[in-house]
């Protein structure tokens, strides 16, 4: 019996074989094919170039990239994040459901073709009997226990079943556009829950750090005054527009608290270790090629609607198909009388009293309703887009411009401060002008905001915004 260490040994030996082994077989490989090889390796070298170069040339904006932040999430993996946080939410998971749903009612329908198999069991005992006709065989009937299996087979049902099918087909499409929705609605719900915590938690900090900046400069105002140097009106004013700013924390304060209670509660983890996506936005223009979820929607609702009007015009036609059916009667007696009958049935009803037109008539307007509806959601989803498209483009072209009065404000807030020893000075201004750059970093935040999922929504319009995540529904 070998030990454990010759064992290691032996099957170090085997692995060092089959690797020299798979080596040699590269090795036959490469020098058969090495024109293929090179060619292939080229050809793709040359389209990934392509690519890289048809994506830097490519007109755009990156969110957040003003900020010069030292950390930053990138767009992959910002995409990633997004992808892992929605497929377990709730509002998924039940148009998932929904579809499932909708997967098994097309199946139901699809089986109507088939034929019935039923077993019928007839006890028919005679409990009492009052008839003084003695020779009446209908009246005065035997007790049976019977014992029937029968097998009916429709053949033309006025086109119901097929019509049912088409319904099913339909209605599981519409699902399965519910749940592409439902996905990419909660793709733009995520981004925004992302954004307002983080923009929320950067604005409270950096208007923490304003304030640990001036309480210093409150208490030099306050002794200048005391020694006579300043007038007791400029520590008046400073201090009015100290307690605004102080407010003005105050109200990001409770804004982060409820931003952050959000984020954690919709991704369900703690908000840590958070940054500022920078994603790609490419210049967006209006796209008639894409309709809207809703639109295809109502377009789905409205085939759906003509088969409801076939089906209830099929209630009305001829059916006809085939039934037989095998007896046994008496089947608690020994020796048992047995017969097989079988036939087509045939119904249509001749008259109904206007009931029939009254109701194909319900089912055709609603069938007129749904196109109609297709195209006032063809008008929403127009002057939606166009919102989202100036959305966007303002939020590019101010961008620059609201992020320049920023720093500016920023730089004079910082030259302000350093001149504050100076008798002839008012510190009004150094609190008027940290209130006025906090409120310019918000305002430029709101519009990075805004181009962010400004660009979502576009995508989101035009339905391409789960294949950009890259999420399958």
């Amino acid at each position: 019996m070998m030990t454990l260490h010759q064992k290691a040994n032996q099957n170090q030996a085997q692995k060092k074989i089959k690797r020299n082994n798979f080596f040699d077989d590269m090795k036959t490989v490469f020098n058969h094919n090495y024109g293929i090889i090179l060619c292939f390796f080229l050809f793709f070298s040359e389209n990934n170039q392509l690519l890289s170069d048809e994506n830097i040339n490519e007109p755009g904006s990156i969110s957040f990239s003003y900020l010069n932040m030292q950390n930053s999430i990138s767009e992959f993996d910002y995409y990633d994040f997004l992808r892992d946080s929605i497929i377990t939410q709730p509002e998924y998971l039940y148009a998932n459901l929904k579809a499932l749903e909708k997967d098994a009612d097309l199946k139901y329908s699809r089986r109507q073709r088939f034929p019935e198999l039923s077993v019928q069991v007839i006890n028919d005992q005679v409990l009492e009997r009052n008839v003084v006709e003695k020779t009446s065989l209908r009246k005065r009937q035997d007790d049976s226990f019977d014992a029937a299996v029968e097998l009916s087979q429709p053949i033309y049902s006025g086109g119901t079943i097929n019509a049912q099918v088409r319904k099913a087909l339909h209605d599981k499409s519409f699902s399965i556009t519910e749940k592409e929705n439902a996905l990419s609605t909660l793709v733009l719900d995520a981004n925004l829950i992302y954004l307002n915590a983080i923009k929320s938690n950067y604005l409270y900090e950096y208007g923490t750090n304003l304030i640990s900046e001036i309480e210093p400069f409150l208490e030099k105002v306050r002794q200048r005054v005391e020694i006579g140097i300043s007038d007791p009106i400029e520590l008046a004013l400073f201090s009015i527009k100290y307690n605004a700013l102080k407010s003005r924390i105050q109200i990001l304060k409770t804004q982060k608290d409820r931003d952050l209670g959000i984020f954690e509660y919709f991704f369900g983890m703690e908000y840590q270790d958070i940054y500022f996506p920078n994603v790609f936005v490419p210049l967006i223009e209006n796209n008639n090629d894409y309709e809207a979820y809703n639109v295809l929607a109502a377009k789905i609702q409205l085939k759906s609607a003509k088969e409801d009007t076939n089906i209830t015009k099929g209630e009305f036609r001829p059916q006809f198909g085939f039934r037989s059916r095998y007896t046994v009667y008496d089947i608690k007696d020994n020796e048992n009388d047995t017969d097989w009958r079988g036939g087509i049935y045939f119904s249509m009803p001749l008259f109904t009293f206007g009931r029939s037109s009254a109701k194909i008539s319900s089912f055709k307007a609603k069938e007129n309703a749904s196109r109609m509806n297709i195209d006032i959601e063809r008008k929403d989803d127009d002057v939606r887009e166009t919102e989202i498209v100036n959305l966007v483009k303002g939020s590019i072209n101010t961008r620059q411009e609201v992020y320049a009065s920023y720093e500016d404000t920023k730089n004079q807030r910082r030259i302000i401060r350093n001149r504050l020893d100076a008798t002839t000075f008012s510190p009004e201004s150094y609190a008027n002008s940290s209130l006025e750059e906090i409120n310019l970093l918000e305002e430029f935040i709101n519009i990075e905001i805004n181009l962010l999922a400004g660009y979502f929504s576009y995508l989101h319009q035009n339905q391409k915004l789960n294949s950009v995540i890259r999420v399958q529904p």
